[in-house]
């Protein structure tokens, strides 16, 4: 029976894969032809068009067939964007067709109907669909793995099914290596056999392998504030990418890339996921660090990767700006280029105009107005005593506007952009201090502009439990129309003076925004024994809800040393060791100063140091500190200097050491020298 399965199966995808095949070969060719033809037409249009302004009639003849012209090549680039994204899906099918088969009867009487699925959808005549796309309505089925009678949603109506058969496959090209028929995740064969293999230096999608709670919040409906709660090697970080590809085919005649930002801790985590969305056929979206955000808002100087701003700072800021009254230090002198146009003192006077209005966004608003208005005569001026000094004439007055946009455009700038006002001034006066973060400059500028991207629909913040309360508070106020995704560990937050998950909920609830929290307290990641040592340091109450779902694999080493040099030797022995198996093995430092001395230790044995931009290598050991493996996982983990100085018994030490632990998957080597910290299971 199995052996007629497997032949029926195979022959199945035989069929597919040739299908794909000569689709790949259609649209190459329709790409090729279009290409030609796009080239054909442009030469027409060179050789044909006339470009004659000779008068207003030829002159606007000339723009219409220009128009046209443009109207034809439009409509080429559209078809070829469609056929390359189809192209692009067929290559992706090409390579694993699909992942999974349900079998549904819809009603009593009616024969099953079965569905294939894959990272993309295809149909053969543009209705019949070969393969349905994993975050189609109906593939929910698959993810619920509720047998029997069941359901799935479409537009906020439930369709009830009887789910008969669940298929699982392991594909290679048009090669049918296994299937297995599962019910159950902890079950689930697909699952164990990706987490038995090792890791690149790149994230994998998990679409094949999204279990029931992961898919919960994968497919979750669309609220406010979304906090998802999850412990190490739960796949939060998977789970994101794949909401994020959820909602681009949920949302997919509304939501652009542009649309989406991903708040992300180092760029060193960005660059191992910067693979996951392509491979879903999904483009990335925004993805940055603190600091980026703080570049791109154009903040004049920066704190770093890490903002320790305190919260009240930015609440006074927002009570007492209405109540300060302006002065002239509070503005800027406008110019252009060396030449004063106006000086503070007169931008102090022209606010005093409208004293009727506290600082803020209206009346900043309202001066912007007066001043360029003001600016724009000025320079007018400027350009009239120019003309005169060389006998030139008077240019007409919509001749002098374009002439006055083009060649003295940076005051215009500074006046549009709220250059004239000294943020820097304002916030030393609310809050009463000489020194200012970024933070507290960019959250002083939005109070007083209304600057904000409004453009924004989803901000993703992963790591969210290594954020302040402050920068929470900013990403809020900048992002005004988004909706929040928030990812997290509070177990995992390694520095002092983060915003807890509580506060979240406050903050949500203080803007009248729904806030739901889901758990994920399955671990994907690592061994048993890797589990049950970074669990062992939880509390009781959340110890007792961790699992993982991976083979039995080798028991932990602890280590401790009598002599530097037992230590370097067993360090390198580790090296070594994991250094002859396949995957990565990481050689985690709790900071830079332990670090450093591993450098120095090793010597010309030291493996090679990952930075703040590099990249993770594609095998072998390296050296890391804690904050940049964050986030990571490793096959190996060698955890070097685990003594009370680096990990004390306090929360954070806690934190830092349940952190590097749990970055292992396979084998997990713990070493000091003299004392072990207190926590580590012996």
């Amino acid at each position: 029976m199995e052996k007629e399965i497997f032949d029926l199966e195979q022959a199945h995808l035989t069929e597919i894969y040739n299908k794909l095949l000569k689709m790949k070969e259609d649209i190459e060719a329709q790409i090729t032809a279009l290409d030609e033809k796009a080239v054909d037409d442009k030469n027409d249009i060179r050789d044909n068009i006339r470009f004659d302004y000779a008068d207003i009639e030829t002159t606007m003849e000339t723009l219409a067939e220009i128009e046209v012209w443009n109207r034809y090549i439009d409509t080429y680039n559209v078809e070829s964007n469609s056929l390359g994204k189809r192209l692009s899906s067929v290559k992706k099918l090409l390579e694993s067709p699909y992942f999974a088969k349900i079998q549904l009867q819809f009603s009593e009487g009616e024969a099953p109907e079965s569905y294939y699925i894959g990272r993309a959808a295809i149909s053969e005549n543009g209705y019949d669909q070969m393969i349905v796309d994993w975050r189609s309505p109906i593939a929910e089925v698959y993810y619920n793995q509720e047998f029997g009678h069941t359901s799935y949603t479409v537009e906020d109506r439930e369709i009830p099914v009887d789910l008969q058969l669940r298929r699982q496959f392991d594909l290679n090209k048009n090669e049918l290596i296994s299937y297995f028929d599962t019910q159950i995740a902890i079950e689930d064969p697909m699952l164990l056999q990706s987490l038995s293999q090792t890791h690149s230096d790149k994230m994998k999608a998990i679409t094949a392998t999204i279990q029931k709670e992961q898919n919960t919040v994968i497919r979750y409906p669309d609220v406010p504030v979304l906090l998802v709660n999850g412990i190490a090697g739960s796949g939060k970080t998977s789970v994101l990418l794949q909401r994020i590809a959820y909602l681009f085919y949920q949302k997919r005649d509304t939501l652009r890339p542009d649309q989406v930002c991903l708040m992300t801790l180092n760029p060193v985590f960005r660059d191992y996921i910067d693979n996951v969305l392509p491979d879903l056929g999904e483009t990335n979206p925004m993805t940055l660090t603190w600091l980026e955000f703080m570049e791109m808002v154009s903040v004049p100087f920066g704190d770093g990767e890490y903002d320790y701003t305190d919260a009240a700072r930015l609440q006074k800021i927002h009570d007492e700006l209405q109540t300060l009254a302006p002065e002239p230090e509070d503005f800027f002198d406008i110019r252009q280029k060396d030449k004063v146009v106006m000086t503070k003192n007169e931008v102090f006077s022209v606010v005093k105009k409208f004293r009727q209005f506290p600082m803020g966004v209206r009346l900043i608003q309202t001066v912007s107005d007066e001043l360029e208005h003001r600016v724009k005569n000025a320079l007018k001026n400027l350009e009239r005593d120019s003309f005169n000094d060389s006998g030139s004439t008077a240019k007409s007055d919509s001749a002098e506007d374009n002439r006055i946009e083009n060649d003295f455009g940076g005051a215009l700038r500074t006046v549009r952009h709220c250059g004239w006002i000294n943020v820097l001034h304002v916030a030393k006066r609310i809050l009463g201090k000489s020194q200012i973060s970024a933070a507290e400059w960019l959250y002083t500028k939005m109070e007083l502009t209304g600057e904000c991207d409004r453009n924004m629909r989803y901000v993703m913040v992963d790591e969210v439990q290594d954020y302040t309360m402050a920068q929470m508070m900013v990403f809020r106020k900048y992002f005004p129309n988004a909706r929040f995704m928030l990812l997290g560990d509070e177990f995992q937050a390694i520095r002092e003076g983060t915003v807890t998950f509580s506060e979240l909920e406050e903050l949500a609830k203080a803007d009248k925004k729904k806030f739901v929290e889901l758990p994920l307290m399955t671990s994907y990641r690592s061994s048993p024994e890797i589990t049950d040592m970074f669990a062992s340091i939880l509390p009781e109450e959340k110890k007792l809800l961790v699992s993982s779902v991976k083979r039995p694999g080798e028991k932990t080493e602890v280590k401790v040393c009598e002599s530097d040099k037992e230590y370097i030797a067993e360090i390198r022995k580790y090296i070594k060791k994991y250094g002859e198996m396949d995957g990565l093995t990481a050689v985690i430092c709790r900071n830079e100063f332990s670090l450093e001395k591993m450098l120095t230790a090793l010597g010309d044995d030291a493996p090679q140091m990952i930075a703040g931009h590099d990249c993770l290598p594609k095998s072998g050991a390296f050296l890391i500190e804690l904050t940049l493996a964050k986030g990571l996982e490793f096959d190996h983990v060698i955890l070097v200097d685990v003594n009370p100085e680096n990990y004390p018994s306090d929360e954070l030490g806690r934190h830092c050491l349940y952190t590097a632990m749990s970055r292992a998957t396979q084998h997990l080597a713990v070493l000091t020298l003299g004392e072990l910290a207190e926590g580590v299971k012996n």
